[in-house]
């Protein structure tokens, strides 16, 4: 019992000190919490929106300058794009259309009507695109001149997204 006395007191001692001198916290700075803004990244729709639309390697369709199908009338006209991007004649811009790169800026008239035709089929494919993914043309025709430049053959004229031209090196 003695014990206890000494001790009693004590630990209540103790514990006034303690409980008397826990220091107190204020912080005076309010947390805002703000919304996370997500981007969904398109891309990968439109990479396969335009896959379908634009692939001219597909094994059923045929080479058709005359056909409504945009798959044959760019199949039709494949060749000699390739001949005329190998010749430095035209390149890809960064809009996803063809575009004159000779010295004047001109084109002969048989180069000028297949570019001309291959650039509208294009913008038919964008158009088509965007309705169908609900974002603006633009965007499908940018990505479509970024997937061109990447995909591009080494000597071939590319515009950067800046608008900037190069020939496209060696990797």
């Amino acid at each position: 019992m003695k014990y206890a006395k000494t001790i009693l007191p004590a630990a209540a001692v103790t514990a006034a000190i303690l409980a008397g001198c826990t220091p107190t916290i204020k912080t005076e700075n309010e947390v805002t919490i703000k919304p996370i803004q997500i981007t969904l990244d398109v891309n990968l729709k439109v990479d396969q929106e335009l896959n379908q639309a634009l692939s001219t390697d597909k094994p059923n369709v045929k080479a058709d300058p005359n056909s409504s199908d945009v798959r044959e009338r760019r199949r039709s006209r494949r060749d000699q794009i390739k001949a005329w991007k190998s010749a430095q004649l035209i390149g890809e811009n960064n809009k996803g259309l063809l575009e004159a790169r000779t010295a004047d800026g001109s084109l002969s008239d048989p180069v000028k009507k297949v570019v001309d035709a291959e650039n509208a089929d294009r913008r038919l494919v964008f158009q088509a695109i965007a309705g169908k993914q609900n974002i603006p043309v633009e965007s499908v025709a940018q990505r479509m001149g970024a997937r061109m430049a990447e995909r591009s053959a080494e000597g071939t004229w590319v515009q950067d997204g800046a608008g900037k031209w190069t020939v496209k090196a060696g990797k």
